[in-house]
């Protein structure tokens, strides 16, 4: 369900969803944070925020991790040209281990990753993240084309000048991960409520040095007001029809993309590290016997940030 904004700050469904409410549910009348999407990012806010004190609630229109979280390729590369990302990324490995002991719900499965380099230029890439990697302390080593043949026995290595191997590096499971956070930031008192689209978001006028602001003040959703000064946004695709609700527009497009699940492959197992080719756009990684491939494409679609048809149950 999602609804258009009107000019006094209250929504308004939008055409082509159908707009419902369960009475039944008791929402609280105010929480320090609401945030709005039940997928990993959400989930993630939540928990986070909760930990810093905030009382929060999370608001799914659907079920969590029916957005675009639960077909992610969930695949984790501790080496990235930015040093916040490399940051970014060992916390969020090291995340997934504290919550599987904390909550007993796995998500991380330590597989390592596989960068191949097809030229000198790659190559010499992949041995400054290999520098970079020794001063943040993630475990990686180069290897030879006869090396990375080793470690990855179908992959042909007759025209590739050598790879990057990251031991530490891995794959999420999205549903895994998300039920984890849900889990542990329940235990800290947060709310997570699935089947329950904001209808919503109220804000009131302000002036900082004369200048008029907005701040949000409530958040409404299943025919309930809670009241609220913070709204997180954490709706992936559907951004757009959020912001919305408010009159606002974010630089947030999203774009078709597909990939390939094959057949059993022979020498495929899932202890191969997942292999990706920047040169190409293309990576791939195991489920079971069979290998995931996708490509980034050069010319991308762009779909709208509210197509009815892709998602038939999100009007529901």
């Amino acid at each position: 369900m999602l609804r258009r904004a009107t000019g006094n700050g209250i929504s308004r469904c939008l055409p082509g969803f159908r707009c419902k409410s369960s009475q039944a549910l008791q929402l609280p009348s105010e929480v320090d944070a609401v945030i709005i999407g039940g997928g990993s990012l959400g989930a993630s806010c939540a928990y986070h925020l909760q930990q810093r004190g905030l009382q929060t609630l999370l608001l799914e229109s659907h079920q969590l991790t029916a957005g675009t979280t639960w077909h992610t390729a969930g695949m984790l590369w501790r080496l990235r040209p930015s040093d916040t990302d490399v940051e970014l990324q060992t916390y969020t490995r090291e995340m997934c281990i504290k919550l599987e002991g904390e909550t007993d719900v796995a998500s991380w499965t330590e597989n390592g990753g596989l960068f191949v380099a097809n030229n000198k230029e790659r190559l010499d890439e992949y041995k400054r993240l290999w520098t970079l990697g020794q001063f943040y302390g993630v475990d990686s080593r180069m290897l030879s084309a006869a090396e990375t043949k080793e470690l990855y026995p179908i992959l042909n290595v007759d025209d590739i000048y050598g790879a990057m191997y990251s031991p530490t590096d891995g794959t999420i499971d999205p549903a895994g991960v998300v039920n984890a956070y849900k889990r542990a930031a329940e235990r800290l008192g947060s709310r997570f409520v699935e089947n329950c689209p904001v209808q919503g978001i109220e804000t009131e006028a302000y002036s900082v040095h004369g200048k008029p602001k907005r701040r949000v003040t409530a958040v409404t959703a299943n025919g309930q007001r809670i009241q609220t000064n913070h709204v997180v946004n954490c709706t992936g695709a559907w951004a757009n029809a959020i912001t919305d609700m408010v009159q606002l527009t974010i630089p947030l497009r999203a774009m078709k993309h597909a990939y390939i699940v094959t057949e059993a492959i022979p020498g495929v197992h899932p202890g191969l590290p997942n292999m990706r080719d920047h040169d190409l756009s293309i990576y791939f990684k195991t489920q079971g016997d069979s290998l995931a491939l996708g490509g980034y494409e050069k010319n991308p679609e762009f779909w709208r940030d509210v197509d009815p048809n892709f998602h038939s149950d999100f009007s529901t």
